[in-house]
């Protein structure tokens, strides 16, 4: 291949991964999400881990002859237990990374095998890692949704949990393996590797709510309009136990979620704050951001400003008449807005 051709094909392939990564990243912004800085503190994510016991020793099995019956005798298949040991051993907890991209994420290990050789078995226990949001307000918008990348690892099996965290039960909305577009969850194919799951939380807990309640758990029930909403990926290490077999990994990346509960920063830019005065009708017009709280401050000379109100937008402009603002009316005066720091 010609080095021009070379080059051609590396800068196809690199706009390639780029217009993926954009398009991914357009599709969660679009749906007013927030991606999860895995860099530094993960906006309050937090991991956990789990212990079990796991049963291992050696089992020979013989066939034996019993006397009697018409035949002279019956074969039994017998198992004698020679030894036997137990040892407790606790799951890894995710550990943030720089992958081999250069992206932020998140890496977990299976356990250190630990089953000797001169074992015949071993009780098979997964062991689950978890991953946990801070809480989750969905009041907010109709298109929440979860999004990830993980790389796939038969030793571990992945899945998606919502729940209080109160105690009352956990439930599944996801786990890897199932169909591609199923249980409002759809997964495609990504770049590097991974694949990228996009779950709709909406349509998800009206689901698990009509299985809670028609199972007869009206106290796991969650309601989108209060703060008892978490999100769990669980990872479930199901890798060998036995001595010499190696250490497996699953990374994940790329996380964006709906706002947590009393956040109020928000995903869209902020609207810088406007006046527009009708001198016909006599009335002035503010916009800005929702929520915000600015503070009106009036002149009549460009260089010395008063404060005259302050207020919280509760749309996205409010009208009021002058008159609100001037106890007289002069020659001639100027409005601008403030926004108040909190």
């Amino acid at each position: 291949m010609s080095s021009r051709c070379y080059q051609a094909l590396v800068c196809a392939l690199i706009l390639f991964l780029c217009l993926y990564i954009s398009k991914s990243n357009d599709e969660a912004v679009n749906l007013g999400l927030r991606k999860v800085d895995l860099s530094s503190d993960m906006n309050g994510w937090t991991t956990a881990s789990q212990s079990k016991s796991i049963e291992y020793g050696e089992w020979r099995t013989s066939w034996v002859n019993s006397p009697g019956g018409a035949w002279g005798g019956v074969v039994d298949n017998v198992t004698t237990l020679v030894w036997e040991d137990f040892k407790t051993v606790r799951s890894n907890e995710f550990q943030r990374v720089v992958l081999g991209n250069g992206e932020h994420g998140l890496r977990i290990q299976s356990i250190m095998p630990f089953v000797p050789g001169n074992a015949t078995n071993y009780t098979q226990q997964e062991v689950n890692s978890f991953l946990v949001s801070p809480r989750i307000d969905l009041s907010r918008s109709a298109q929440d949704h979860l999004i990830f990348q993980y790389k796939s690892n038969p030793s571990f099996n992945l899945e998606v949990w919502i729940g209080k965290n109160d105690g009352t039960l956990w439930n599944g909305i996801w786990e890897q393996g199932q169909a591609a577009n199923s249980n409002n969850a759809i997964s495609r194919t990504a770049e590097g590797g991974f694949t990228e799951v996009t779950i709709d939380l909406e349509n998800s807990v009206l689901d698990v709510n009509k299985w809670l309640n028609a199972n007869g758990f009206p106290d796991s029930v969650i309601s989108p309009q209060t703060d008892e909403i978490f999100i769990t990926i669980v990872a479930k290490d199901v890798a060998s136990r036995w001595l010499g077999t190696s250490v497996e990994t699953l990374e994940i990346k790329s996380i964006w979620t709906p706002n947590y509960y009393g956040d109020e920063e928000s995903n869209q830019e902020l609207i810088e704050p406007m006046i527009v005065l009708n001198h016909k009708l006599e009335t002035v017009t503010f916009s800005g951001s929702i929520g915000k709280t600015y503070e009106v401050e009036i002149s009549n000379n460009l260089k010395e400003w008063s404060a005259s109100h302050s207020f919280t937008l509760a749309s996205d402009s409010e009208t009021y008449p002058i008159s609100y603002f001037l106890q007289k009316k002069p020659t001639r005066s100027f409005f601008r807005l403030k926004q108040q720091q909190p």
